[in-house]
Order: C-alpha cells, then sequence, then structure tokens
C-alpha cells in the first residue's frame, strides 16, 4: 500500500477515531453502528440524550446530533418552529432543529477536523458538552409550547428564567 493510500485510509475516520480515544478516556459508552456512525447515550437534568457522531470524509468533518427523547405532535409544527427560530437567535454555537420523521428536537453541529489531533480532541469533547447543556437548557421551553401551550417567546422567559439567590 502506498504511503498516500495509508494516509487516506487512516484519515477516513479520524474524526470517529478521536471520539473513541476521548470516550475511553471520560468513560462513555459508544456504540460503532454498521454505517460507521457512532452513538452515545448522556443523562441530562431532564432526560436521556442520544448523541449521533457522523463522519464526513469529503469535507474532512464531523457532524454531532444530540436529541432529546422527546417526540413532538405535529399538530404543534408551527408553534415549534416560532420556537426553533427564538432559541437559535440565542446560540453562538450550533442550532436546533427537529427532523422530518424523528420529530424529536436536535441540537447539531459540524466539527472540521483539520489540524493538530489534540486540538481536535478538545474541541470534540467541548461541543459535546456544549450540546447537552444547550439540550438541558431548552428542554422546557420545547415542554411549555408543546404541553403547556405557551407562545414561544413566553416559553423562552419562562425556561431562561435565572433565580438570584437563596430560599
Amino acid at each position: 500500500m502506498s504511503f498516500l493510500e495509508q494516509a487516506s485510509s487512516q484519515t477516513q475516520t479520524r474524526g470517529l477515531d478521536v471520539l473513541e480515544h476521548i470516550a475511553e478516556q471520560r468513560g462513555w459508552f459508544l456504540e460503532r453502528q454498521a454505517n460507521g456512525e457512532m452513538v452515545m447515550e448522556s443523562q441530562g437534568s431532564w432526560c436521556t440524550y442520544q448523541i449521533h457522531f457522523a463522519w464526513n470524509q469529503e469535507f474532512q468533518s464531523l457532524h454531532i446530533n444530540c436529541c432529546m427523547d422527546m417526540r413532538l405532535p405535529d399538530a404543534k409544527r408551527e408553534d415549534v418552529n416560532h420556537l426553533l427560530a427564538e432559541i437559535n437567535t440565542k446560540l453562538w454555537i450550533g442550532h436546533f432543529s427537529v427532523g422530518q420523521e424523528s420529530l424529536m428536537p436536535t441540537f447539531r453541529h459540524t466539527l472540521l477536523m483539520q489540524g493538530a489531533k489534540a486540538a481536535k480532541s478538545l474541541e470534540i469533547e467541548d461541543i459535546v458538552e456544549t450540546a447537552l447543556g444547550e439540550c438541558d437548557r431548552f428542554y422546557p421551553a420545547f415542554q411549555f409550547v408543546v404541553w403547556g401551550g405557551k407562545s414561544a417567546r413566553d416559553a423562552m422567559d419562562c425556561a431562561l428564567i435565572e433565580c438570584v439567590g437563596q430560599a
């Protein structure tokens, strides 16, 4: 095998390999799927989050989807779309969407994987922590809109209220 072929085969799943190394260090359970993707579950404050990782060879990038364990009723799609617009204006990294088939709120982000491997490991850890944090932060807003009957603006106000002091 030529050097070029070896380098090409090594970079094909580089993002997933980095992820496996991080998971091993942190004690995360990762399952590699038949299509080469990986799935991890993490218990959040509100539910269990399922995180999907997919490698894109063409763009040398790792795509991350963090799905909330919440199925949204199709009848609330318009209200949820308003909420998605409100939420996404608050995010600096990534965005939320709702899958057409799954109808689950999902935090999505893609990392370009060119550069030093150690730096990318830190970026992957950071984005996983960010995904979990943002899902925990906005989970109540989805609940308020779908089952509480609140508007997107009211749901955001309720979900993002910060308590000050101690009782």
